[in-house]
């Protein structure tokens, strides 16, 4: 006849171990949701980036020297703008919804000649165009700058030009030009277990770039008279 007192134990350490082995479990499923979104997120910088590495970003007017619209349904090739939308477009994307508040997509186009960055577009202010000032249906201005909190932590781009200049190779081809696209992202835990959310940030800053080379920002030699 089998010990109650063997059973009863059995049964205590059962009750202990299951609500562990749960929160195990369901840690994983969340990191799981995480890795999803930060490799959804890497892929639209890269989609993003090829698009914006063969068209021109100083093509910004249309002819009569008319601003093309601020617009996704915009058949009108405004360089900054329709890149974004490409990460925006939900046929493309459906798996990432970004919060108009705290959420952002930067855009930067280098010219280098020597290895050294000599311009930097949109040439105003930072050299970092944001969605989120950009976009008038936006509330986050340049939320790239802030953690999901609403705090500004980058005073200045996240890509400094002299932290380039350091990654370029000095065997490789002096002049160039680089589009950098990035995604800053406020990911929501989706199960929201106390256990985590108590130890982890909710919702946890994902921030994912892609550079290419952007053909016509490469520097041409000033023609001689």
């Amino acid at each position: 006849m089998p010990n109650k007192n063997t059973s009863g134990q059995s049964f205590v350490e059962l009750a202990l171990i299951v609500p562990i082995l749960l929160l195990l479990i369901a840690s994983l499923v969340e990191a799981g949701f995480f890795i999803y979104s930060y490799l959804t997120a890497l892929d639209l910088t890269r989609e993003a980036a090829r698009f914006a590495s063969l068209r021109d970003p100083f093509t910004l007017t249309l002819p009569g020297g008319v601003l093309p619209d601020a617009a996704c349904s915009d058949d009108d090739l405004h360089y900054f703008f329709d890149t974004a939308c490409l990460i925006l477009d939900p046929g493309f994307n459906p798996n990432i919804v970004f919060d108009t508040n705290i959420d952002d997509v930067a855009i930067s186009v280098l010219t280098i000649s020597g290895n050294v960055v000599t311009d930097r577009w949109p040439a105003d202010g930072d050299g970092v165009w944001s969605l989120a000032t950009a976009s008038t249906g936006w509330a986050g201005n340049e939320s790239w700058t802030k953690d999901c909190e609403g705090n500004v932590i980058y005073s200045e781009p996240f890509f400094t030009n002299a932290e380039l200049q350091a990654m370029f190779q000095s065997g490789a081809p002096s002049n160039k030009g680089v589009v950098i696209v990035e995604i800053y992202y406020c990911y929501e835990q989706v199960l929201s277990l106390p256990g985590l959310t108590d130890f982890l940030p909710n919702p946890a800053r994902i921030h994912v770039y892609s550079m290419m080379p952007a053909f016509e920002a490469i520097p041409t030699p000033t023609p001689i008279p």
